[in-house]
């Protein structure tokens, strides 16, 4: 009611200084209410057309989201339709590798008890001694197997050799041919001081001093981080062991020789530690890999994303398929035929070389453990045709970390090192194109083919030929890169 008063006392007001005496107090009115509704009527107006102009954003906005979706969705079909077409296309590979049938009889193969053994117990039952060493990275505990002697060694040489084994495997792969045959053994035999990785996540380096196993940050990782860390430590700590002087030969397969090189390019002092370099399979440039498996390359980075969304951040764990392909494949079933040519179809089939005696062991140690941040960063190789950093899919973040809108490719002029690679004409994951590219990006290598021409990827680590096609090169190379230089045999002492 005050509003009101208020109102009308205006008014009255007002109407006492009109000039106009024949001015009617109903005119003033009317007036005032149509410059009220005019003004009403523009703000509605203005009000319509913001909403009008919002809602064509909304609907712009709604249309983008819906091609982006329509986008991603046909380019996921894509991809799985590419894949399905590639295994298609690969499948009378398949059937002629399954087709294969050896003669031997199954029932002749008795139980393997390094089957239920781990890596050290194994090593003591084949006579030689075994030592774990434990070496903090990051936070990771690494488990380091070192075979110190030879079987009949009293003394611990001074010569050293690094092995480094490859992707979803363990210590166990230079071992699992025996005395004899595996290079763990014949390293030793032949007078060196053995010392054989786990990489972080594997069954023998799952152990950390803070993260749980289940989580995100403990699997936040691909073989960079192991390159950048994990293996200068365990070098350091094997000079600590030996001393700062000694010098240590690097040999490595499949990852394993990925490994060697990021180390090189990122950490290049690490020349300077190591005396020789040997590649087995080298897994540096892999776009014109032969093998079946590339045709996952453009789809793993959906499977990712999805798997991580979910939770999985482990790449093929124990329970998955592949890391229970053992129980599978027991050798008194008929079935592990079959599983010999997957591996096979996948690595290349060499029934000569191959021992199948070997195959439930190799299996029970496939699968040991890695992440889907390294299997994500293989592909991205594959599809990018480059030797780089990890790619994490926005051009801010890659910017964030590395200061470009794309990841970086590793320096591989940085690796000065003397290194020779290995590769076989039938090893479907290191492809002959791919080898010599990267002979010819590194200052300082050397090639050896393996005199074989089944040889597939895996056979250096099981071929029942090994001594001759591969073990009596690595010593040939090892022995004369740990030969006394001629300033050590004039000078030996050090001022």
């Amino acid at each position: 009611m005050s509003k009101i008063r208020l109102f009308l006392n205006i008014v009255l007001i007002t109407s006492l200084f009109i000039p106009n005496k024949g001015y009617a107090l109903g005119d003033f009115f009317q007036e005032q209410l149509d410059m009220v509704n005019a003004v009403i009527k523009d703000q509605f107006q203005r009000v319509e057309e913001a909403v009008n102009t919002k809602y064509d954003e909304a609907v712009k906005v709604q249309t983008k989201v819906k091609d982006y979706i329509e986008e991603q969705q046909k380019k996921i079909s894509d991809d799985v339709n590419n894949y399905v077409d590639k295994v298609k296309e690969n499948g009378r590979y398949l059937i002629d590798t399954w087709s294969f049938m050896p003669t031997d009889d199954p029932a002749s193969r008795l139980e393997n008890p390094d089957l239920v053994l781990s890596v050290p117990s194994i090593i003591t039952r084949n006579g030689y001694n075994c030592e774990t060493h434990t070496v903090l990275s990051e936070g990771f505990l690494l488990n380091v197997h070192r075979i110190p002697r030879s079987k009949h060694g009293r003394e611990i040489p001074k010569k050293t050799v690094l092995l480094q084994h490859g992707l979803f495997a363990s210590s166990a792969d230079w071992i699992l041919n025996g005395p004899e045959k595996s290079l763990g053994y014949v390293l030793a035999d032949a007078g060196y001081d053995v010392w054989m990785t786990n990489i972080r996540g594997n069954k023998y380096s799952k152990e950390h001093a803070w993260l749980k196993e289940n989580t995100k940050e403990y699997w936040n990782f691909s073989w960079n981080e192991v390159a950048l860390f994990d293996i200068p430590a365990v070098i350091d700590y094997i000079r600590k062991v030996k001393g700062e002087d000694a010098k240590i030969a690097y040999i490595g397969h499949s990852m394993g020789t990925t490994i060697l090189f990021t180390m090189l390019s990122l950490r290049p002092e690490y020349n300077e530690k190591l005396s020789v370099g040997l590649a087995l399979a080298p897994e540096v440039f892999i776009s014109n890999m032969k093998s079946p498996i590339k045709s996952l390359a453009s789809v793993t980075s959906h499977i990712a994303h999805t798997e991580m969304v979910y939770g999985a951040h482990e790449f093929l764990p124990k329970k998955s398929f592949l890391g229970q392909m053992n129980k599978m494949c027991e050798a008194q079933q008929m079935d592990s035929y079959v599983c010999d040519n997957v591996i096979f179809y996948i690595c290349g089939a060499d029934d000569e070389q191959f021992n199948r005696t070997l195959l439930p062991f190799f299996l029970s140690n496939l699968g040991t453990g890695t992440s889907w941040k390294t299997a994500l960063h293989m592909s991205q190789l594959v599809m990018s045709e480059k030797f780089q950093q990890f790619d994490y899919g926005y051009a801010d973040r890659n910017q964030r970390i590395y200061g470009s809108d794309t990841p970086p490719e590793y320096d591989l002029s940085k690796v000065t090192l003397n290194v020779t690679l290995f590769w076989a004409q039938n090893d479907l994951l290191s492809n002959e194109k791919d080898v010599m590219k990267l002979h010819e990006k590194l200052p300082s290598s050397t090639l050896y083919l393996v005199p074989f021409p089944k040889f597939n990827h895996i056979d250096y680590l099981w071929a029942k030929d090994a001594p001759r096609l591969v073990n009596d090169k690595v010593l040939e190379i090892l022995d004369e890169a740990m030969k006394p230089k001629v300033r050590d045999l004039f000078f030996p002492f050090r001022f």
